[in-house]
């Protein structure tokens, strides 16, 4: 450990989660994350876009959890190649594919991504809606919008509403018209370290204190979004339990109306959500949150949480 550089306080969050195996962890932190794709069948369909690949040299292997997702297993730059250019492929990270699988959005359903940019998950959302229905794509940052609006040209999507606003303010305008809701959180990111060595050197129970506060703003935000009957997803990709079960936890508490479902995605290692962090416990509803670590995949690390509105309340 001493060889890796990270903050004091980080080291003590690892070891104050039990089911956490820091060394594998740790490990992992120090190893690229395996490339991985989306076919986008907006554009063409996947087996001949599967045969493009092919014929390029490009050796894939199906990602079992997500519907139009490959492991890349040969060292090929893909954001090189003419179908990542036309928008027939989609570089994503494995695990980053399994909110929107979670979610489920069906063609003709209205779907607000509260936090959308760059885009990743709004344009798979676009890829299960088939074209029918609307995504209203949400960003605060106008830089990360620009970035936003470009992948969902790219990949051919023509029912997405774009909008800059705070989406702590959302049920001002929007409350209780969404069928589905995806909360993916801005966080301080313990799952991609591997990508970012500055999350681990910077991390403090402070910071993730502090965002854990504008998650729950948010969660609840989105949770105001949905129709009764509507699902949210929430998700994170970092490990902290004060970003993420601290935050469902709240959101369960000053919403009666909301029910924590069980998540089951085949081939995706997930432990359940924590129950009790720091001798704090947690209502045990939230044992049906699931965590994703690193090292299980040689992908991202995540946090999800699927909630239905059961009723109109407060």
């Amino acid at each position: 450990m001493n060889s890796i550089k990270m903050s004091e306080d980080l080291k003590n969050l690892l070891y104050s989660i039990p089911e956490i195996d820091v060394e594998s962890l740790l490990g992992s932190y120090q190893k690229p994350m395996r490339e991985s794709i989306r076919i986008n069948t907006l554009k063409a369909r996947e087996e001949d876009v599967l045969y493009m690949l092919k014929e390029k040299g490009v050796e894939l292997e199906k990602i079992p959890w997500a519907r139009y997702g490959y492991w890349v297993l040969n060292d090929v730059n893909i954001s090189n190649t003419i179908e990542h250019m036309l928008g027939l492929v989609y570089i994503q990270g494995a695990v980053s594919m399994a909110p929107v699988e979670v979610l489920s959005p069906k063609p003709g359903e209205l779907v607000l991504d509260l936090c959308a940019a760059p885009g990743s998950k709004t344009t798979q959302i676009a890829q299960f809606m088939q074209g029918e229905g609307v995504i209203v794509a949400n960003d605060v940052n106008l830089k990360r919008i620009r970035a936003l609006s470009s992948n969902v040209q790219r990949c051919g999507i023509i029912n997405c509403i774009i909008t800059q606003a705070d989406g702590r303010r959302f049920p001002l305008w929007a409350k209780g018209f969404f069928d589905k809701v995806l909360v993916d959180a801005p966080c301080t990111s313990l799952g991609i370290v591997s990508k970012d060595w500055g999350a681990a050197k910077k991390w403090s129970f402070r910071a993730s204190e502090r965002l854990s506060k504008l998650q729950l703003s948010l969660a609840i935000s989105g949770f105001e979004c949905l129709k009764v009957g509507g699902t949210m997803v929430y998700a994170t990709c970092t490990l902290s339990p004060q970003e993420n079960e601290w935050v469902i936890d709240r959101l369960i508490a000053s919403k009666p109306n909301a029910r924590l479902e069980s998540i089951n995605l085949e081939g995706l290692k997930m432990k359940k959500g924590l129950l009790e962090w720091q001798h704090e416990k947690f209502n045990p509803e939230i044992e049906r949150c699931v965590r994703v670590y690193p090292y299980e995949h040689e992908a991202e690390g995540f946090f999800m949480a699927k909630i239905v509105k059961e009723s109109d309340g407060p």
